[in-house]
């Protein structure tokens, strides 16, 4: 996943950047090369209206973002093949009190699993939205301390 900030940069009078058309192209192509990405001779187009939800032909997706733009958060291109590889910046750490009922995790990489790289991979999270989804350890409900008790 290349630097990409092009694809939100605002420009004066709404007129588009030279880079934003470039990396518009650049998409395209890369969206493209891929023949999995076609159904029914479409891409997904991931303008800010469509939302990768229909398949156009690639002339009308070039369009749509030239005038609309990318939807939000969309800088890894998931829906269009590309793996979401995480910076290796990215840390997990604990947030709250030291019980276990309220610990709240805030689970940003962990490049050492590969199976929760597999997850995040599945779930489409990348680095704008895996922090909105914390993992909260909670209690076992009664029927499981009930099973928990009996085996004790």
């Amino acid at each position: 996943m290349d630097d990409r900030p092009w694809m939100y940069r605002d420009s004066p009078q709404g007129l588009r950047r030279m880079d934003y058309c470039n990396g518009v192209q650049g998409f395209i192509n890369f969206a493209t090369s891929i023949p999995m990405n076609f159904t029914d001779g479409g891409i997904r187009c991931p303008c800010r209206k469509c939302k990768n939800k229909k398949f156009m032909h690639q002339d009308v997706v070039t369009m749509h973002l030239l005038t609309k733009g990318f939807m939000e958060d969309y800088l890894c291109w998931y829906a269009h093949g590309e793996l979401f590889v995480p910076n290796e910046s990215m840390v997990e750490k604990v947030v709250g009190s030291t019980s276990s009922a309220s610990n709240v995790h805030e689970v940003v990489n962990d490049n050492s699993n590969p199976y929760r790289n597999m997850v995040m991979d599945a779930m489409r999270m990348n680095q704008s939205n895996v922090s909105q989804c914390p993992i909260v350890e909670e209690e076992p409900n009664a029927d499981a301390r009930t099973t928990v008790n009996y085996r004790s």
